[in-house]
């Protein structure tokens, strides 16, 4: 699909985050590879950034799946889901020569289990409980969002009135959905009649009374640890933790998200999530630090890995006791 769009005379730019959008007669975009001017903004980025209402109407979700070979090669034809809570899915795939079972589910609100690797280790014992499996190839995971009432929300973003389009809230039916989004922006744009443009139409929402003064607030993040530093050896003996261990822990009056290496190296960042001031959980899966609010991740340095968030977390300093 990426190549047909560009054959067709589209730019894909990648690396290239919208850090400012403003809103005239073209829409403004500014990024740190310069400005770019648009007649329609599509937020196709899974959950748009910033703060809107759609974040309070879309719950956050980590999804888990494995691939592996099975040694009878009885692999299923069909798609198969079973009727378990949390739910499995079963499906084939074939790569080159080699041919895979994925099985996928144990979902569960991003943010919201303390032990993550526990939901391979469930899918795991779960396929070699039904199927001959050889070895296990390979595991992830993804996040989606799933909308309040069951159905996405495509069309205008709420709170514009212009040109800003969004399409999310896909649930796990992302490929289904992907399509409909296609279908219903492109009649959108093109001033055409079309019965999705009202079933889905993300201003279904209504807004709350003093939301906008709650965007204000919450928007402007609190910087917790400017020109404060915290002491190597102390953490170490606070922290208590093994290599590849995080967690969010108490110091000295402030609350801290503590993660240590493989190597022994602590990395010390504010839990508080920019986005809504939401406090991270560690994510033993991924090594990441997961908003279970409104579903933003980060890296182990606070760098942003998925939004809304915009901005990382503050960093935390730490110095040695021998350093002074």
């Amino acid at each position: 699909m990426a190549r047909a769009f560009e054959n067709a005379g589209g730019v894909i730019l990648q690396q290239c985050p919208v850090k400012d959008v403003k809103e005239d007669e073209l829409i403004e975009l500014k990024t740190p590879k310069g400005s770019f001017h648009s007649r329609y903004l599509i937020y196709a980025t899974h959950i748009p950034p910033g703060v809107n209402l759609l974040h309070l109407r879309c719950a956050p979700y980590r999804s888990y799946a494995i691939a592996v070979t099975l040694k009878d090669k009885k692999y299923p034809k069909e798609l198969i889901y079973d009727m378990y809570d949390p739910y499995h899915y079963i499906r084939t795939q074939k790569i080159g020569d080699t041919t895979y079972l994925v099985v996928g589910g144990e979902d569960h609100k991003t943010g919201h289990l303390e032990n993550t690797e526990e939901c391979f280790r469930k899918l795991e014992a779960y396929t070699r409980e039904h199927f001959a499996v050889d070895e296990l190839t390979n595991k992830w995971s993804a996040q989606f969002f799933d909308p309040a009432d069951g159905l996405p929300y495509i069309g205008h973003l709420p709170g514009h009135d212009g040109n800003i389009l969004v399409a999310t809230g896909f649930g796990g039916h992302g490929i289904t959905y992907s399509h409909v989004s296609a279908i219903t922006l492109k009649s959108l744009v093109l001033g055409e009649e079309n019965p999705y443009i009202k079933l889905f139409d993300p201003n279904r929402i209504k807004p709350v009374a003093g939301f906008a003064s709650f965007i204000s607030h919450n928007a402007d993040v609190a910087r917790l640890f400017v020109g404060k530093w915290f002491a190597h050896e102390k953490l170490e003996e606070l922290a208590g933790i093994a290599p590849g261990e995080g967690k969010v822990v108490k110091y000295e009056g402030h609350t801290i998200a503590l993660y240590k290496d493989e190597t022994g190296e602590l990395h010390v960042v504010s839990p508080v999530c920019p986005h809504l001031k939401c406090s991270v959980a560690w994510n033993n899966a991924e090594l990441s630090w997961d908003c279970p609010c409104h579903g933003s991740r980060f890296d182990i340095d606070g760098n942003v890995l998925t939004g809304p968030a915009g901005a990382s977390l503050e960093k935390v300093e730490i110095r040695s006791f021998i350093e002074h």
